[in-house]
């Protein structure tokens, strides 16, 4: 005896191909935003390295400072000892070298929580789009079902 799906009315459907709509839409804003927050985490690796190199760097030591998009600026480091670290849109903080890295290091720490954050409501969403896909393929059959992927 085979056993036959479930049918489901008109209503169900089209509150499936909405779900469905609105779930593939939130997962490609999660993934736009996990690739932001990886450029930025990459930025902040940079800068960590930078303050790094500073902290064995001796004053007076000239350096190549970027300074826009491919284009660097000749510069003779006189303090070695604190940089200005950006608190908030054009607030700038002067602070030692190790308080910079403990700054920067909290921030990565951030970004690798909300990473771990929408990595999991991804794969959410991709599980329910796994189980919303083969109903909507097998109830709309032809009917546009090739945009259910």
């Amino acid at each position: 005896m085979s056993e036959k799906a479930p049918t489901i009315d008109q209503r169900e459907i089209q509150r499936l191909v909405l779900e469905y709509q609105y779930l593939r839409q939130l997962l490609d804003t999660i993934t736009q935003q996990i690739r932001l927050l990886n450029a930025n985490r990459a930025e902040l690796i940079k800068t960590k390295e930078t303050l790094e190199a500073i902290k064995s760097t001796r004053k007076d030591t000239e350096a190549l400072v970027p300074i826009g998009t491919g284009v660097h600026l000749y510069v003779t480091l006189h303090n070695v000892e604190s940089v200005l670290v950006e608190i908030g849109h054009r607030y700038l903080m002067e602070c030692d070298i190790n308080k910079a890295e403990e700054y920067i290091n909290k921030r990565i720490q951030e970004v690798d929580e909300t990473l771990k954050k929408l990595q999991r409501d991804g794969a959410n969403i991709s599980k329910r789009l796994s189980e919303i896909t083969p109903l909507l393929q097998r109830y709309l059959g032809g009917q546009g079902s090739q945009n259910v992927q």
